[in-house]
């Protein structure tokens, strides 16, 4: 009974975690890849403050073309240093789901775990013996 309970507990969360990144890929798919170019960065304060100072986060302002159009658009998923103007990042953009980096490492680590908990949830679930 434990087993069992335990099986679905491992596939609930497998089917989570592989929901999230079938959600990510989605994102992905119905992208363009489009080189883009960090053209400056934006300073935006953040709520608090560190040692009663404002603290400030730079995000990147990329510009890339898209459908006979220069967008120029700042990227709120990821922060930027001064360094990196005029570097070219590759992005997935799309009018309906906006900037995306792609399918990074931190995605493929969920994407192993999901799929680790599925198979071992149903490995258990399929290995019982039936009782009577």
């Amino acid at each position: 009974m434990i087993k069992n309970i335990f099986a679905v507990i491992l596939i609930l969360i497998g089917g989570f975690l592989a929901y999230g990144i079938i959600g990510h890929l989605l994102r992905i798919f119905n992208s363009d890849k489009i080189a883009a170019s960090i053209v400056s960065v934006n300073k935006i304060e953040n709520n608090y403050k560190k040692f009663d100072t404002p603290s400030y986060t730079n995000y990147p302002v990329l510009r890339f073309p898209y459908k006979n159009k220069i967008l120029q658009i700042t990227d709120k998923n990821q922060s930027a240093t001064e360094n990196e103007i005029n570097n070219k990042v590759n992005i997935y953009y799309s009018e309906k789901y906006g900037i995306t980096r792609g399918f990074t490492a931190f995605h493929w680590t969920f994407c192993i775990i999901s799929f680790t908990f599925l198979f071992f949830g149903v490995v258990i679930l399929s290995n019982r013996k039936s009782r009577i």
